[in-house]
């Protein structure tokens, strides 16, 4: 008993000792009031942006503006006891993995290493926010325990942020966390489970609120720049997928989109209603909940940690009618002949092939299904590409463009959707060091609901007979094989996922129209994408001669997009009288098409009837009072009236145009137009104060030509490069070398 009695005294005196020193090292924080906690993180943290902007250079903050402990963000493992489906779902997720996965981890530690771990503000503030609002990112932070740092975008972080600015990069403010709230707003941080069972409403109010629920919301992240304060130059836009969606048809907020479609947001995109399997306290009324998942585009993530559910939906999610490919024409060009012939579509036509033509294969690749841009986000560091082949009639490949090399790398001659930044001494910034980038010398992607064009030349071989099948792929890859290298320390082939397939086989001779699938995609919206594509390669005669097509099979329900899309065509050519044809006849077909009713806005303005203008826009304002375009239409036609009104209505007529311009910046506030016409609407109302803000933030917004020269050096240096980012052009392929190709590529390829 006496020995059992000084094990006791040994233990209680541990227990003490080790509160003490607990006491000094942890607990300090849990015993502070918010002003003794700023005060202790402030003794050694680094206001190197400024005293009033610890956050910086995030745009978050916290709703008072000072630093959240710690120990408020509280670990997702407690929301685990009550949410059983929702927290195993979001462990695989990319959210929970934000901050400690290998690929962010190596860009993040590049960043310290060369500048401070100060500017990791900027990428915290949406991979760690717990670490953003403790106090923990300096370069002598007081205390070292980090749990959070395993959790990155935790439940808490999420379901505590009270409101959005829109700016991205932490575009929104991180309110106290809480376990309760009560209907007068008090919130209550420690609560137990019982206590939570026994005022679930007051548990609903801390952790949800209707800003969730909006595409806002995500795009407080979801949206990218690189400030000034990160790169020591300027203002650049990384990539904007909230603003995307908010001018896509799913946001129901445009008119301009070239197909209607039932409206939709991230939460219902990426958040869709499942069972739930385990019993999860949040489920609906139908045994669902929403899937924490967020499975989307991250392949790496769960490739890395062995996840195999998460990269089962994920690669579900891929290939889940997001993208379209279609083999829709061939040029073809006799052996001896200069004369192309068009073919299209393909499969619809009679038509003869010999040995030794020349054909060129049109290849429309469709955003169909997806809010924003194909591929979205870092186009820098990952890549989607098309995998284009010609086989004979055994098999075997004749021409190939797209393909995996030895090495890993992609095939650098494949038609590819990729940024690439350029740095300051002109070369490639394939390492995500954003930091250092000076200039975007190429920037392709695909627009929702939007097509592109993948061209590719060859002959057939005068010795060949039988068949050629033509194969044209859609695939995805995270990340680039140079970056995935970098970020683990070794070669390893990651999941390269097939998102879309299409083929047709070609008879040496003649060839019949083939039967039309009633399941398949309509001729006349293959028509209409194809067109698009010709649209948006500048490729204007040719897209205005596909959008006829489209007008000549009569579609239910489309007639007056299709004439619409005719005068778009047509405008661009600066054909303005023939385009108002087309647009008066969308609107005999339908009066109410405010598509048509913008594109007749246009025409109206530019041959000088802007009071008809005018009208145009404003109604096309009541129907879509969000559309940016019709709000700059409208501020541009204000300014112009401001200079031809009697000098007494001058003034309102300026502030008119000031209005529409300031509904812009709500919309974006990092709107470039808006913000230069704004500081010039602010000088002549004599608002110098406004003026002067307006134009230091332009003058950071604005492209610098100064580095022009620079992006045109890299792609000339860069041919491969250069060719790609030209809005039309052609793959001359070459008799394809199987030696070329790495034939056993190990990562997931589906």
């Amino acid at each position: 008993m006496r020995k059992q009695g000084v094990k006791i005294l040994v233990f209680v005196c541990f227990l003490v000792l080790g509160g003490v020193f607990y006491g000094l090292q942890v607990v300090k924080s849990e015993r502070m009031s918010v002003e003794e906690y700023n005060q202790w993180i402030s003794e050694t943290y680094d206001y190197r942006f400024g005293k009033e902007k610890p956050f910086s250079p995030s745009n978050a903050n916290s709703f008072n503006g000072r630093f959240i402990n710690r120990e408020d963000f509280i670990s997702a493992d407690r929301c685990a006891k009550c949410h059983t489906d929702a927290h195993p779902q979001w462990k695989q997720s990319a959210h929970a993995n934000s901050f400690r996965e290998p690929f962010y981890q190596k860009n993040v530690k590049d960043l310290i290493a060369q500048k401070n771990i100060a500017f990791t503000r900027h990428c915290e503030s949406c991979h760690n926010p717990a670490a953003l609002f403790s106090g923990v990112l300096t370069d002598k932070p007081q205390f070292k325990n980090r749990p959070f740092d395993n959790e990155g975008v935790s439940c808490i972080a999420c379901h505590s942020i009270e409101s959005v600015t829109g700016r991205g990069i932490g575009g929104y403010v991180m309110g106290q966390p809480a376990l309760l709230q009560k209907e007068d707003g008090t919130k209550i941080i420690e609560a137990t489970d019982q206590q939570i069972l026994d005022d679930v409403p007051s548990h609903k109010r801390a952790m949800m609120r209707d800003v969730l629920k909006k595409p806002e919301f995500c795009g407080a992240c979801h949206k990218s720049q690189v400030p000034k304060e990160l790169n020591d130059y300027k203002f650049m836009r990384a990539f904007a997928v909230a603003d995307e969606l908010q001018m896509s048809s799913f946001s129901k907020e445009s008119p301009h989109p070239f197909y209607v479609r039932n409206k939709e947001t991230c939460n219902s995109c990426h958040m869709k209603q499942e069972p739930a399997k385990y019993f999860d306290a949040s489920a609906k009324s139908k045994g669902t909940i929403a899937s924490h998942r967020w499975a989307s585009a991250n392949t790496a993530i769960p490739t890395f940690y062995k996840y195999q559910e998460q990269l089962d939906e994920v690669v579900k999610f891929l290939q889940d009618d997001k993208m379209g490919i279609d083999i829709f024409a061939i040029r073809k060009q006799s052996d001896g002949s200069k004369k192309e012939q068009l073919i299209a579509p393909i499969n619809r036509k009679n038509f003869s092939l010999k040995a030794g033509d020349t054909l060129t294969a049109d290849v429309v690749i469709t955003n169909k299904n997806i809010g924003h841009s194909f591929p979205p986000e870092l186009r820098d560091f990952y890549e989607a590409y098309v995998e284009f082949c010609v086989d004979d009639a055994s098999g075997k490949t004749i021409y190939k463009s797209g393909f995996i090399k030895p090495d890993g790398y992609l095939d650098e001659n494949a038609h590819s959707y990729k940024t690439y930044l350029v740095k300051p001494d002109g070369s490639f910034n394939d390492l995500h060091h954003i930091w250092k980038t000076r200039v975007v010398a190429q920037n392709l992607q695909i627009q929702s609901g939007r097509s592109d064009l993948s061209r590719y030349k060859f002959t057939i071989p005068k010795d060949l007979s039988g068949q050629i099948k033509l194969t044209a792929k859609l695939k995805y890859r995270r990340f680039t094989r140079v970056f995935s290298d970098y970020s683990l320390g070794k070669s390893l082939d990651y999941p390269i996922v097939t998102m879309a397939t299409s083929e047709r086989m070609l008879n040496l001779g003649d060839n019949q129209p083939q039967p039309v699938d009633p399941k398949a995609m309509p001729d006349w919206r293959r028509w209409n994408n194809y067109g698009i594509a010709l649209f948006d390669n500048r490729q204007f005669p040719q897209s205005a001669d596909a959008f006829d097509e489209v007008i000549d099979m009569k579609p239910a329900d489309y007639q007056a997009f299709a004439n619409t899309n005719k005068a778009m065509a047509l405008i661009e050519m600066a054909g303005w009288q023939e385009a108002e044809k087309f647009v008066n006849k969308a609107l005999e077909l339908d009066p109410n098409n405010l598509r048509a009713v913008f594109q007749r806005g246009r025409i109206n303005r530019a041959r000088g009837r802007l009071d008809k203008a005018e009208a145009d826009f404003k109604r096309v304002l009541e129907g879509y009072p969000r559309d940016r375009l019709t709000l700059q239409q409208l501020g541009e036609l204000a300014k112009i009236k401001s200079d031809v009104v009697p000098k007494t209505e001058r003034e309102n007529q300026l502030k008119v145009a000031q209005n529409y311009y300031e509904q812009v910046l709500a919309i974006d506030p990092e709107d470039t137009g808006a913000t230069y016409n704004l500081m010039i609407l602010y000088q002549k109302l004599g608002m110098r104060a406004e003026a002067q803000k307006m134009s230091k933030i332009f003058q950071d917004l604005k492209d610098d030509p100064q580095v022009t020269s620079l992006a045109s050096n890299f792609l000339q240096n860069n041919a491969y490069i250069g060719k790609e980012s030209l809005p039309f052009h052609t793959h001359d392929l070459k008799v394809f070398q199987p030696v070329l190709e790495k034939t056993s590529y190990l990562g997931l390829l589906k």
